[in-house]
């Protein structure tokens, strides 16, 4: 029923434990310096020279938009940004009610208790998502992941706010073919997979997590010449998994499984991030891990079995949508669960960035499910952070002003002493004078000089930047999700392209044209592998023997 989208209380679950965090390599080094773009002017470029200049030799600006440093103006006025970007994403929207709904951000959603979404899908009939992801169409397939709830409603009311359920009783085959138990077994016979690049064997006890890569025979570590890890031997592994109780954790098994690859290279063009999939396969009743939080938005597709999940909001608004992924906590560092469900096969949990969570199997059977983990380095602020660097660049190549030494006391009226000496202490007799003119003009000239470089982010560059990043790290795009065969492939394939040659794009989105060191290039995904997807790193080893077209097992 995809109206039932208010929260409604869950009936309470046994105690128990988690999961350790999902994929996500971290953001690869930007492909080349970004050009500056030129700064805005609101009037003539004296007028801009005129504003840069008009600071004196004593570092106060003397120009009429100077402005003095603002007082803090406390949280009301950053939680307005909510607004901003929120309108950024969701545009005109015609419903008055979902309207006034649109306008409350995340933050409003932690004060108001970070109440889940659960939804009973009760469709008699679904799509086919194997056939959706076949034909690769980004929004159908996100569509498909979460129906029955409403890719606009989920936008605008759930992404980034809270914690989603979807049980799907009446569908449990629903992710079917995606992955399963006896696909990994066929992986491990078949000495595919090493022991930290494919697959971690874990166990979590009395507080304590182990890892066991280690072979029965003493095999399967870090070999001292080439750094590589060793292959995991399957009698081991499943020896460990059926008599020990250990998990394992399953890297990226999309490099392998063609279902999982066209998910994430479909999903990739939706959110146009870097999207990648662990999955994990724990004992009956094995103990789980302690409560923590991930720094990507993660959909839990329960595959096999069951598992008891609990979910916990975001302990404190500095650690809301965070950037980085969180130490385990101690139960009593979390509080009370806002959500606690046992996911059974077809069943979708989404947790925002931040969302502290922890998972644990339940008596009679083995738990297998899929993390796909999207959005991060994904941020305003990452776009943010390779803008600054090159506008700093070009403000101090442009302004005399900013190539200036500061005075030479100017150290003694900035940094923690000077702002410390500027609080009354707790206790004072009499009136307290913290008044330091020297400082606050100090302040207000760097405010000024501040300006000069924010007039000059080149956020085109950065979101080419960015944009050319995205490109080299993608999933190559399936055969299946491009309009016709390429007639140039290959490590030869530039040499066959001359200024003669037509070319045209064979798959929307699967191109970026981006400026690095004085050139014009143009970054796509057609020559990517799949191997080392999610890693941080080319793909070097190219695909396994039988592979070449791009086409794995599955």
């Amino acid at each position: 029923n995809h109206n039932e989208l208010a929260p409604r209380p869950r009936k309470a679950m046994p105690p128990k434990s988690k999961k350790r965090k999902s994929v996500a390599s971290p953001a690869a080094d930007p492909p080349g310096e970004i050009q500056p773009a030129s700064p805005p002017s609101p009037g003539t470029d004296e007028d801009e020279d005129e504003r840069d200049e008009a600071i004196d030799d004593q570092g106060r600006s003397q120009s009429p938009f100077h402005f003095e440093a603002e007082a803090d103006s406390g949280d009301d006025g950053e939680d307005d940004l909510e607004g901003l970007v929120g309108d950024l994403l969701n545009g005109e929207i015609d419903d008055e009610a979902a309207a006034e709904g649109a306008t409350h951000g995340a933050v409003d959603a932690l004060r108001d208790g970070f109440q889940p979404v659960i939804v009973e899908d009760e469709r008699w009939i679904v799509d086919d998502g194997h056939a959706l992801a076949e034909a690769g169409d980004a929004e159908e397939l996100m569509r498909w992941l979460i129906a029955p709830v409403p890719l606009e409603t989920f936008m605008r009311d759930i992404w980034e706010r809270r914690p989603a359920y979807v049980s799907r009783n009446a569908h449990k085959g629903y992710f079917d073919g995606l992955l399963s138990k006896a696909d990994i077994d066929e992986w491990l016979r078949a000495g595919k997979m090493r022991y930290q690049r494919n697959v971690d064997v874990t166990s979590y006890k009395d507080g304590v997590r182990r890892t066991h890569n280690v072979n029965d025979d003493g095999s399967g570590g870090v070999d001292d010449a080439t750094g590589e890890p060793g292959f995991a031997d399957a009698d081991t592994v499943w020896r460990r998994f059926d008599e020990e109780g250990c998990s394992l954790r399953v890297l990226h098994p999309q490099r392998w499984r063609d279902p999982l690859w066209k998910t994430l290279a479909a999903l990739e063009r939706f959110w146009n991030c870097s999207t990648g999939c662990n999955c994990y396969l724990t004992p009956a009743d094995s103990q789980g891990f302690s409560p923590h939080y991930d720094d990507i938005d993660a959909f839990v597709l329960q595959l096999e079995g069951k598992k008891l999940w609990r979910v916990y909001p975001p302990r404190s608004e500095a650690e809301m949508l965070p950037r980085y992924s969180s130490p385990n906590f101690g139960q009593d560092d979390v509080g009370e669960p806002v959500l606690e469900v046992i996911l059974e096969p077809g069943d979708l949990l989404y947790m925002p960035r931040g969302t502290v969570h922890q998972a644990n199997c339940v008596p009679g059977d083995h738990s297998l499910h899929a993390t796909l983990s999207t959005n991060q380095f994904n941020t305003w602020a990452d776009l943010l952070e390779v803008a600054f660097p090159a506008a700093l660049r070009a403000a101090a190549a442009e302004v005399p002003a900013l190539r200036r030494c500061p005075p030479p006391d100017y150290l003694a009226h900035l940094g923690v002493r000077a702002a410390n000496a500027a609080e009354p202490p707790e206790e004072t007799d009499g009136d307290f004078d913290a008044t330091d003119p020297r400082r606050d003009d100090l302040i207000g000239a760097l405010t000024e000089l501040a300006r000069c470089v924010t007039r000059r982010l080149p956020l085109d560059a950065a979101a080419d930047n960015i944009g050319a990043r995205l490109m080299r790290q993608r999933l190559p795009p399936p055969p299946s999700h491009v309009s016709a065969p390429a007639s140039a492939t290959g490590a030869n394939a530039a040499a066959t392209v001359t200024d003669e040659t037509t070319v045209r794009i064979t798959q929307e989105e699967g191109a970026r044209l981006a400026v690095e060191d004085d050139a014009v290039v143009v970054c796509h995904p057609f020559g990517n592998g799949r191997l080392l997807h999610m890693e941080g790193g080319d793909d070097e080893e190219g695909d396994e023997e039988g592979d070449e077209d791009g086409e794995g097992e599955g």
